[in-house]
């Protein structure tokens, strides 16, 4: 069981930060956490209260970013492949 809520963990840090990611790359420079926790799934009751709560997304998480996407491995879309 820890070992798939240490997964679980991982893989909302990440979806976090690839939200994060688009914000600041269309010039969003604050994240609303109560709108992140119910992008996640968090219940209203719960998510309102953190509803005055912020992120700035500085330069500094621009250089983060950067270089994680430096770091990240390329994806390979699938020839075909339909985004919606």
């Amino acid at each position: 069981m820890l070992e798939q809520d240490e997964f679980l963990h991982e893989r909302i840090k990440t979806v976090m930060l690839d939200v994060m990611g688009v914000l600041y790359d269309n010039g969003i420079k604050h994240v609303h956490m109560g709108a992140m926790m119910r992008l996640l799934g968090v219940d209203d009751a719960k998510a309102s209260e953190h509803d005055n709560e912020l992120i700035e997304l500085d330069e500094k998480f621009g250089a983060m970013l950067s270089q994680l996407n430096k770091n990240a491995a390329p994806v390979e879309v699938p020839e075909g492949a339909t985004f919606h």
